[in-house]
């Protein structure tokens, strides 16, 4: 069988415990996917996998549910940050867009009006709130890394969140 990016999968580990993750390269000869959670990263044969319909964890509701990234897009850039362009979506409707350069400076938005861009950036501090971190910095990029780079491999915005403010906490020690 052949895997692609994406897919849901279990995984059978060598003491017959079922694992569960999200396929990050796919393909008929070796299939890598990340572990729920982001914590590990599996490759192999593809008859060590099997297609799953298991869930993948999910956060507890929010403000942020009715926002979501399409066609991010990672660009060559400098190195200093990562460098992306993104549009931002409101109920599934194109509202703004994000982008960073690379040149170590916080991510650029753009959005149609000034009450979208208000209730953008107003969410996600209540978003970072509720999950623990009231006083983030920046939590609009936070929760787009999250969105775009964790969210789809297992890693509810409890668990992000709670992770970037130990990290924070023990640099800051």
């Amino acid at each position: 069988m052949k895997f692609k990016k994406g897919d849901r999968v279990q995984i059978k580990t060598k003491n017959k415990k079922v694992v569960y993750g999200v396929v990050s390269r796919g393909g008929a000869k070796k299939v890598t996917a990340i572990i729920d959670g982001n914590t590990n990263q599996v490759s192999g044969s593809p008859v060590f996998f099997s297609l799953s319909d298991h869930p993948l964890p999910t956060s507890a509701p929010s403000v942020m549910d009715k926002w979501g990234v399409k066609n991010y897009k990672e660009i060559d850039g400098h190195g200093d940050t990562p460098t992306f362009h993104a549009k931002l979506t409101l109920n599934g409707k194109v509202v703004g867009e994000a982008m960073n350069d690379g040149w170590g400076g916080c991510n650029c938005y753009h959005f149609k009006d000034n009450d979208i861009k208000t209730m953008f950036y107003k969410e996600t501090k209540l978003w970072v709130s509720q999950f623990g971190y009231k006083d983030m910095l920046e939590p609009s990029s936070s929760w787009i890394d999250w969105y775009v780079l964790e969210r789809p491999y297992g890693v509810t915005a409890e668990m992000f969140i709670s992770k970037y403010k130990e990290e924070m906490d023990s640099f800051l020690k």
